[in-house]
């Protein structure tokens, strides 16, 4: 794994940060979502704000989790030379290219109708994207909040969900993680893939950076080996049924025909995205939406 650079010099005024304490913060995390759906924590991205309304952007790489990604998982964060492994990467008084392309310009006409289907009655995109579960079109990556404060607890049947990076749990054992094979294979994989360090209650550290950067590759290729067994089964469970007469299909997603017609026309004249569309139709699978599409018409 080849070093993390920490004393990287400045190039310009858009990567040389702020020095002093923000006035206001917002965090979260950026997460790189697999074909499963499994979510693996990529990075924290903090904004912050400064006096005379400055501003910067700071992304924080996991790279102990990063490096033991696939290709096929993570290919980088757009706008961002992954290649220099800088522990902190700076956007200051300028929108990273990852934000601009995921978040609604100042200029939309629908601006405000996208604000407040959010909850927002202010324009803050960072704001806006941490409230939302919307994806580029040309990655797999999303943006959840990030608490401020970090936990660390004594472990506790159904906690692993709630926990982030940086966060301790502490344990009896290994085995109180599930009681289960598969219950404890899935425990690790959110532990190993969102960053989370293992404690026993002696204080002997279990889980942490540098096991899991050897952990990685392990529990992710566990998983899409898992997945791809399960989908095999799946499919031969579905000719088995064909060949019965037994299988009906999946039942049709109802969308309403009104709302189709008009998100149709807003995607024709570009006033809305692809993903706008479908998060106004309710509809999870692009393949789908755009079938429905071809319906419609």
């Amino acid at each position: 794994m080849r070093a993390v650079i920490r004393d990287w010099q400045p190039r310009n005024r858009i990567t040389t940060p702020f020095a002093g304490t923000p006035s206001y913060v917002n965090s979260g995390i950026i997460k790189a979502v697999m074909k499963s759906g499994e979510k693996i924590s990529v990075a924290q991205i903090d904004y912050q704000e400064f006096d005379e309304e400055n501003f910067q952007y700071v992304i924080s790489p996991y790279w102990e989790i990063i490096d033991g990604l696939p290709a096929s998982v993570f290919q980088g964060i757009p706008g961002i030379d992954m290649d220099l492994r800088l522990e902190r990467y700076y956007r200051v008084n300028y929108i990273p290219t990852f934000i601009a392309e995921r978040t609604p310009s100042e200029n939309r006409e629908d601006l405000w109708e996208i604000l407040e289907s959010v909850g927002l009655d202010y324009y803050d995109r960072f704001e806006w994207l941490l409230r939302t579960t919307m994806r580029a079109a040309n990655d797999n990556l999303i943006v959840e909040r990030r608490r401020m404060s970090q936990v660390v607890e004594e472990f506790t049947t159904g906690m692993l969900s709630a926990l982030q990076y940086g966060d301790k749990i502490i344990v009896d054992s290994m085995e109180a993680i599930a009681d289960t094979s598969a219950g404890f294979t899935d425990g690790i994989f959110t532990v190993v893939t969102n960053g989370v360090d293992i404690i026993s209650q002696s204080g002997q550290i279990l889980v942490d950076a540098m096991t899991r950067a050897a952990m990685v590759p392990i529990v992710v290729t566990q998983r899409m080996i898992t997945r791809r067994e399960h989908a095999a089964n799946r499919r031969d469970g579905i000719e088995h049924a064909k060949k019965n007469g037994k299988y009906t299909g999946r039942k049709p997603i109802e969308v309403d025909e009104k709302v189709l017609q008009q998100v149709n026309r807003e995607l024709k004249d570009g006033m809305i995205t692809v993903e706008e569309a479908m998060r106004r139709t309710k509809i999870g699978s692009k393949s789908t939406f755009y079938r429905k599409l071809r319906n419609l018409n």
